[in-house]
């Protein structure tokens, strides 16, 4: 008998990629928060940066099969694979700066990395967006565990990523002379 502890990997294991990738994926989408409490927060980021890329191309395979534009299939595997870097940084200084938590970059990125599992089902219409909310939540208890943090702090630090991101989108689309998206009537 198997128990759902030892079905639950702390990394994922590129030797043995197949098998690997889909317990890693089932740990992170079925059980987070035995996933989480048990991922490892150092060891390099081969592993989880794999993962994370597998992710989107699987992600970006199954959009370009529904959406016949280049431009979009590029930008959206860009975006895929370069945000979690980024966001993990974001992540990472707004919990160690405000919530005066200790951690490392390498911690908060495991975390984006992983939550990246959410890729291979957000292309699903009508599912997508819910299943993008499922991500915060997963990111928010990912941080919560390796910062040894409240998951709601945890979430107030994605908040405030969330609105670094539209201030800068704001000023860079104001420098560049770009119209802001408006709403639709």
């Amino acid at each position: 008998m198997i128990f759902p502890e030892q079905d639950v990997p702390t990394d994922f294991a590129p030797n043995n990629f197949l098998i690997s990738f889909f317990r890693t994926a089932k740990g992170v989408l079925l059980s987070p928060r035995l996933f989480y409490k048990r991922m490892k927060t150092e060891g390099r980021f081969r592993n989880p940066a794999l993962f994370l890329v597998c992710c989107v191309l699987i992600h970006t395979l199954f959009v370009s099969l529904s959406v016949r534009n280049q431009t979009l299939i590029v930008r959206n595997m860009t975006y895929g694979i370069a945000m979690p870097f980024v966001t993990a940084g974001m992540l990472f200084l707004f919990i160690t700066r405000f919530f005066k938590a200790s951690g490392t970059y390498e911690a908060a990125f495991r975390v984006n990395a992983y939550a990246a599992a959410v890729n291979l089902v957000t292309w699903i219409p009508m599912v997508g967006l819910l299943l993008e909310f499922y991500r915060l939540y997963l990111i928010a208890l990912g941080l919560s565990y390796a910062f040894s943090i409240r998951v709601s702090r945890a979430a107030l630090a994605i908040v405030m990523t969330m609105i670094t991101y539209i201030v800068l989108g704001y000023i860079v689309f104001h420098v560049l002379g770009w119209q802001w998206p408006k709403a639709a009537p």
